[in-house]
């Protein structure tokens, strides 16, 4: 009887998909928000959007729901496709950015004037705001990504001003770096510095944390094999390797034709990259998720 239970075990896992590395991917002009196999290449799963929204963030909570902005407002989905909720963006703003915080809540980036800043809870209750003045009237011109420091601050990539602001839960701006370059997003080095995606810019650098100096930079052509476009959200993966969105929403050559993400080693070098316009569009996000295995829907 034993030995039955043990092949009956073995014969229900195979049937049921190998947790695999993957990827939650989205941007601005593709109509859905996509979970793609990393190994295969295949998309397992489509959230689709409605028509004139833009989404230019994507995570995946530690509950397993899906958040994602969609410029008019950011939502909480499951896998089958149910709202768990939504927050609507008052009109005359753009709700860009929808990040996890540390404690498992949410940030929300409002573009407007002023810019707003709020935090959710588990349960999608406010519980902090941050009213801030970008100085900027045009408000999609503001920002896209907004993501909580380690120490719990915000660090607000003002694309317009080509400044990055690190701001308190308060509303005080402790840190303002002049940069060259319309950051569309940011990313905490484990040093403390910053590595600063810049857009059409076709570039990613990395500055001081403190002074702001440049302290790196690739430029289009500096890896080996590929090209930047539009150099979206970067990740670091576990292994320090770097997780490149390259969208080409912007790119007016049509022969140009690149990977939509690119992954890279320390030395700079292609490890990996997505390169199928066709069934999975433009990238400007993606959240990475190691050994994830899509719940079963039925």
């Amino acid at each position: 009887m034993r030995v039955y239970i043990i092949i009956w075990v073995i014969l229900s896992m195979g049937f049921r998909a190998v947790a695999q590395d993957k990827l939650l991917v989205a941007g601005s002009g593709n109509p859905h928000i996509l979970l793609v196999d990393k190994q295969t290449g295949k998309v397992e799963w489509k959230h689709a959007l409605e028509k004139g929204e833009e989404c230019n963030t994507v995570a995946l909570t530690r509950k397993g729901e899906v958040l994602y902005s969609y410029k008019r407002g950011a939502k909480l989905v499951t896998w089958d496709h149910q709202v768990v909720w939504d927050y609507p963006a008052p009109d005359k703003t753009e709700l860009q950015s929808a990040t996890l915080l540390r404690d498992g809540g949410v940030l929300l980036g409002l573009c407007g004037n002023p810019a707003r800043f709020i935090e959710l809870d588990k349960n999608g209750k406010e519980v902090n705001e941050v009213v801030l003045d970008l100085e900027v009237e045009k408000t999609h011109n503001q920002f896209r990504q907004v993501f909580q420091l380690r120490n719990k601050n915000y660090l607000i990539p003002v694309m317009t001003r080509q400044k990055v602001l690190e701001v308190t839960r308060k509303g005080k701006v402790v840190a303002e770096h002049q940069i060259e370059g319309k950051a569309f997003s940011s990313l905490e080095l484990k040093d403390g510095n910053l590595l600063l995606p810049c857009g059409d810019g076709h570039y990613y650098m990395v500055i001081d944390r403190r002074t702001g100096e440049e302290l790196k930079r690739m430029n289009a052509n500096d890896i080996p094999g590929v090209s930047l476009l539009f150099v979206g959200q970067i990740l670091q993966l576990k292994n320090q390797n770097l997780l490149i969105c390259n969208w080409y929403g912007h790119t007016k050559d049509v022969t140009v034709d690149e990977p939509q993400l690119i992954e890279i080693d320390k030395e700079g070098k292609v490890v990996w990259s997505l390169h199928d316009k066709e069934n999975v569009g433009k990238i400007s996000a993606a959240c990475y998720l190691k050994d994830f295995r899509l719940p079963d829907l039925k």
